[in-house]
C-alpha cells in the first residue's frame, strides 16, 4: 500500500465517524482546493495540479467515494484531486483537537528555523522540489541545498533535474521533499532509498493531512500551514506571501 493510500484510508475512517462531506471543490491555474463540512465546521484542503504530466480534462466527483478511489487512479489530476479531499478532512480533523500546537509564523519561516537547528555551516540539504525563498535564506545562514525539480533546472545555483534525485537520497543526512512527491509513488520511492537514521522532512501545503496519519511512514518530521475555510480566494489568486504567512505546525513523527 501507498503512503497515499494510507493517507485515504486514515481520511476515509474520519469522514465516517464524524458524517464530513464534500462541501465544494475546484481548481486554479496553479491548484486544486476541496471544502468539507459537517455540522460543527467547514475545512479547506488544497494541492498543487501536477503541471507538466499531459492534458487532463474536468475535474468530476461528488461522491466522496468516488475521490477516495481516485487515490488508486493512474491519473496524476484524479491523484491531485484524491489528495486535495484528504488534506481537507486532515485540516477538519486538526480543528477538533484543541490541544494542537501551532506557530504563528509561516512555513517559510518554521521551515528554515528547523533547517538550521538540525545543521551547521558548510551542510548540504537536499531538496526535492524547489522551495526558493527557504533555498535563499539556508544559503544566507552557510547552508549548500541542492535542489532537485522538474520543471526549471538551473545548474550554476545547484538546482538539478529531478531525474537524480533518487541517487541523491541515498547519501543525504537530510532532505527537504514536497508534499507534491504524494500525487505519484515518489515520495515511497524516495523514503525506500533513505538511509537510516536520516531526516526526512515532508513539507507545504499539499502535505496538509493530519500529522498522526503519516507516522511510521518513514517520514520523520511534517510541516504545513492552517488553512481556514475563507483562505480559499486567496489561494485561487495565487497570493502566495499571504498563503505563506498563514499560522503552521512542524511536527516529528514515528518514523
Amino acid at each position: 500500500m501507498t503512503i497515499l493510500q494510507t493517507l485515504t484510508e486514515h481520511a476515509r475512517a474520519y469522514a465516517v465517524q464524524n458524517s464530513v462531506k464534500i462541501d465544494d471543490f475546484g481548481v486554479s491555474a496553479t491548484m486544486i482546493y476541496v471544502r468539507v463540512s459537517n455540522e460543527e465546521r467547514k475545512a479547506l484542503g488544497v494541492t498543487l495540479v501536477p503541471h507538466g504530466e499531459g492534458n487532463f480534462g474536468a475535474l468530476q466527483g461528488t461522491n466522496i467515494e468516488d475521490i477516495f478511489e481516485y487515490s488508486k487512479a493512474f491519473h496524476p489530476l484524479q491523484r491531485a484531486f484524491a489528495l486535495a479531499l484528504i488534506n481537507a478532512l486532515g485540516q477538519h480533523a486538526i480543528e477538533s483537537k484543541k490541544a494542537f500546537e501551532f506557530c504563528e509564523n509561516g512555513t517559510r519561516s518554521v521551515l528554515v528555523e528547523k533547517i538550521l537547528d538540525f545543521t551547521k555551516v558548510g551542510d548540504e540539504v537536499v531538496f526535492v522540489g524547489n522551495l526558493a525563498p527557504v533555498v535563499a535564506k539556508l544559503k544566507e545562514h552557510g547552508r549548500k541545498p541542492i535542489v532537485f525539480c522538474r520543471q526549471k533546472q538551473h545548474y550554476a545555483e545547484a538546482i538539478y533535474s529531478d531525474i537524480f534525485e533518487y541517487e541523491a537520497i541515498q547519501t543525504a543526512p537530510i532532505a527537504i521533499i514536497t508534499g507534491a512527491t504524494l500525487i505519484g509513488s515518489t515520495l515511497d520511492a524516495l523514503l525506500a532509498l533513505s538511509p537510516k537514521d536520516s531526516i526526512r522532512i515532508l513539507a507545504g501545503f499539499s502535505a496538509g493531512a493530519h500529522p498522526s496519519w503519516f507516522e511510521k511512514t518513514g517520514i520523520t518530521h511534517l510541516t504545513s500551514m492552517k488553512l481556514n475555510s475563507g483562505y480559499k480566494e486567496a489561494l485561487l489568486k495565487n497570493n502566495w506571501e499571504e498563503v505563506f504567512s498563514y499560522p503552521s505546525y512542524f511536527h516529528a513523527l514515528k518514523p
